[in-house]
């Protein structure tokens, strides 16, 4: 009976024991089983008690109390003060639920001195220790939890080993732990809060899975390098499981309270508001603490991976910063609504009052490209409106500043002079205080959005797979890009500005509702904010600044581009994703093959010509003698044309290629003045005048301004006497260009046409009109040519942005990820 054993129990001690247990388990002596080997003092197997004895707790025994394969009830002690030191031990038990707490009247801390060993023992209910200190060693190996686990006790005096076990509910730990505390691999499917913990020996989590985010976010470990985190598995935290943190923890007591007598549906989104970014706040803590711990051990692989969660839950308390207006909260309160009957008897005006104030913008920008050749003149009237709207504001807030001043002099007394317009002086400060606090939001905005994307492009620089693939995307796009629409610019400059505008007002609108169709209220300000700035571009390049709408529209359509790619490279459907990365590498082998300069981000800005061949220089090659030495003499504002073939030699004839090609901006100048379609009627009988009766110039250019009233052709004509063909970019010629209104001449400027000199020089610059059938073109291309390189070079700034923080990322996960040695 005692070989391998020299500690076991005497025979007498033995039957002592069995008797004690029998009477407090009141349970049979026969069912009691004496000490052996495996265990020194007396057990007890497949039994079913209604309840664990409470008094067993306080009775001392020299030797263990085992519990094999027994089913217990409840197991409620509420102690006043200590339990005694006995050893109990549970092998394959089955638990109901567990309260070992004070006498909560007293609200002392009792001492549980107990050794408490559980072995592959299953919790039905909850476990709730608290108030205590703990003296004895308890120990968990190879339990299942189904649900709360509750420990709020003050000190951890001896060791408390927690292994192999499973956990489906919320795990509470608060205390101080004097000695050795072990979780080993231990599975936790639910909430882990360790927040109020602090750790001063080693702290083992070895093995541990974390399905759901834990909260570390006021834990203290004295010896960080004593903390063991080998092998922690947090495959499962992800931004959503951050947002479920949240969702699930802040309607805590506090909320509750604070809520309970609150009415008013803005203060309550308030006070949600707060506690929401409070758990926000906590959870990035959390995940700090742990990154700070390894980042101490020096594992600084394992650390990034707390870090992308702390950048997770940056971006979430962001998110709810942001999240000042209400109707993202009541739209998804809305869902758990039950249908009513009652609640539709009465018609809810209020609803069709909200629906009409979102629907009107969207009509409202919906309905101006429709406007078309009336698009300008509405748009003035709009700002006309807009301007006498704020000249009237401006007006009586000046006739009230009058009026202050008034009464402010009426008492005829200095301090209350003073004492007044301080008091207006303090209100104007607060004013321009919310002012800026508002305009902090678009910061807030933008730190958002930044960190959204790097979260969806590189999982916060940790997933060098997803950023290459990203990479691959937009290289793969603006190749696309340029395909597409570069090589189809005689088709875009088919169409007016104004349809141009229209187009992209189209495009803008269908951004808009994309975006506002979202769930995320982050988007919707950006889309707005986006539509409100592009629409005034639009507007002010269409009508004002002609001459760059075409690279404007462009840069709008590749934007729109990078959009739709990068809400593709997100998208959740695996079929898009697929189709999206397989049609994505296999542009990368085109553009590699085809042209590998695309990959450098730098190209389309330094050198557009490696991106797009000049039709001009190639139309050069085209002409005859004659037409390129009359572009040459064109160019040097040489108005001498020769007509008959010119017999040169092929040098010449090169340099007078490379004069023209050097002069391309005068010569498109020169022919855009002299081939405008509102002036070139006018033009044509000036010509007809000059070459058949020179004396009665000045009389049909005077009858021409006549007849066409605000198109003067005078001050055209008065320009090409000055030799000044330059295209006048001003806010103010815009106007005058659009509703063509022009200044008229002098007298004195009136009679240079009658001069000979005048007459035979504008003869010679009007003579341009017998080269238009062949000249026309050459502006066509040059135009063209100007747009297609003004195109690649602001596309190619957007491209060349984006490739660099692609190859950033890319450098910064591979060497994060020890790809590249740091």
């Amino acid at each position: 009976m005692h070989k391998g054993r020299d500690d076991l129990i005497s025979p007498e001690e033995a039957e002592k024991g069995v008797e004690i247990v029998s009477k407090i388990c009141r349970v049979d002596k026969e069912k009691i089983h004496y000490p052996t080997v495996e265990c020194n003092g007396p057990s007890i197997s497949e039994y079913k008690f209604d309840y664990f004895p409470p008094s067993l707790l306080h009775t001392d025994f020299k030797y263990e109390i085992k519990f094999i394969n027994c089913k217990f009830g409840s197991w409620e002690d509420f102690n006043l003060y200590n339990t005694s030191n006995n050893f109990l031990v549970f092998v394959n038990c089955e638990f109901d639920y567990i309260c070992l707490n004070n006498d909560l009247v007293t609200d002392n801390t009792f001492k549980l001195n107990n050794k408490l060993y559980f072995f592959g023992c299953k919790f039905n209910g909850d476990i709730d220790i608290g108030k205590a200190n703990i003296n004895g060693e308890i120990k968990f190996n190879g339990c299942i939890f189904k649900n709360v686990f509750y420990f709020n006790v003050k000190e951890y005096l001896s060791s408390i080993k927690i292994k192999n076990c499973i956990f489906y509910k919320s795990f509470y730990m608060l205390g101080s732990f004097k000695n050795e505390a072990s979780f080993d691999n231990s599975i936790f499917k639910d909430y882990v809060y360790f927040n109020e913990c602090e750790f001063e020996k080693t702290a083992s989590f070895y093995g541990v899975r974390f399905e759901k985010a834990a909260n570390f976010s006021a834990c203290y470990f004295k010896e960080p390098k004593a903390v063991n985190l080998i092998n922690v598995d947090i495959d499962k935290l992800d931004f959503k499981s951050v947002e479920k943190y949240i969702e699930d923890n802040y309607q805590d007591k506090s909320y509750k309270g604070e809520i309970k007598r609150i009415k008013d549906k803005k203060e309550k989104f308030k006070i949600q508001n707060e506690h929401q970014l409070r758990y926000a706040k906590n959870l990035k803590d959390s995940f700090r603490v742990i990154k700070d711990v390894l980042i101490t051990q020096n594992n600084k692989l394992e650390a990034q991976e707390w870090h992308k969660l702390e950048l997770y839950a940056k971006e979430k308390e962001l998110e709810i910063q942001l999240s000042k207006n209400k109707n993202d909260n009541l739209k998804k309160e809305s869902k758990n609504q039950v249908y009513n009957p009652k609640d539709y008897e009465k018609f809810n005006y209020s609803r069709l009052k909200a629906l009409k104030s979102k629907l009107m913008p969207l009509i409202f920008y919906s309905l101006l490209p429709m406007a078309h050749t009336l698009f300008l003149p509405f748009y003035l009237f709009c700002t006309i409106f807009i301007i006498i709207k704020i000249i009237t504001k401006i007006l009586i807030k000046i006739s009230k500043l009058f009026y202050y001043f008034y009464i402010s002099f009426r008492p005829l007394e200095w301090n209350k002079f003073i004492i007044f317009w301080k008091v207006k002086f303090n209100h104007c400060i607060k004013k321009l205080m919310t002012f800026g606090r508002k305009m902090l939001d678009f910061t807030l905005w933008f730190d958002c959005i930044l960190l959204q994307v790097y979260r969806n492009t590189s999982n916060h620089h940790t997933n060098f797979l997803k950023i290459l693939n990203f990479t691959i995307l937009m290289i793969s796009s603006y190749a696309i890009f340029s395909l597409l629409f570069l090589n189809n610019m005689d088709f875009i400059l088919s169409f007016d500005p104004m349809t141009i505008a229209a187009m992209n007002y189209i495009v803008l609108l269908m951004l808009l509702i994309i975006f506002i169709s979202l769930t995320r209220q982050l988007y919707q300000h950006g889309a707005i904010l986006l539509f409100l700035i592009c629409g005034l571009f639009i507007i002010s390049i269409a009508s004002f600044l002609s001459p760059i709408y075409i690279p404007a529209f462009y840069f709008l359509i590749y934007f729109v581009g990078i959009l739709i790619s990068y809400l593709l490279f997100i998208c959740k459907i695996k079929l898009f994703v697929f189709i999206s990365r397989l049609f994505a590498y296999i542009c990368l082998i085109g553009v590699v093959i085809l042209k590998p300069q695309l990959i450098n981000p730098f190209v389309g800005i330094f050198s557009s010509d490696k991106l797009y061949e000049s039709k001009f220089e190639k139309r050069l090659n085209d002409l005859n003698t004659s037409a390129i030495i009359n572009l040459a003499k064109l160019s040097q504002k040489d108005f001498n044309f020769t007509k008959e073939y010119i017999n040169i030699s092929f040098t010449e004839l090169n340099s007078a290629k490379a004069l023209i090609i050097a002069n391309k901006e005068k010569l498109k100048e020169i022919l855009s003045k002299v081939y405008d379609d509102k002036y070139e009627s006018g033009y044509k009988k000036v010509l007809n005048e000059l070459e058949n009766n020179t004396s009665n110039v000045k009389n049909i250019i005077e009858k021409i301004d006549n007849k066409n009233n605000n198109s003067v052709v005078s001050a055209q004509l008065n320009q090409f006497l000055k030799l000044n063909f330059t295209q006048e970019v001003d806010f103010l010629h815009g106007i005058k260009r659009n509703f063509s209104i022009s200044e008229k001449l002098s007298p004195e400027q009136m009679a240079l046409f009658d001069q000979k000199d005048s007459q035979d020089k504008l003869k010679n610059i009007l003579s341009l009109l017998n080269f238009k059938v062949s000249f026309e073109e050459i502006l066509k291309i040059i135009k063209q040519d100007e747009n297609m390189q003004g195109v690649i070079k602001s596309t190619s700034i957007l491209y060349s942005i984006i490739l660099l923080l692609c190859i950033f990322s890319l450098q910064k996960t591979a060497r994060k990820n020890s790809i590249v040695p740091s």
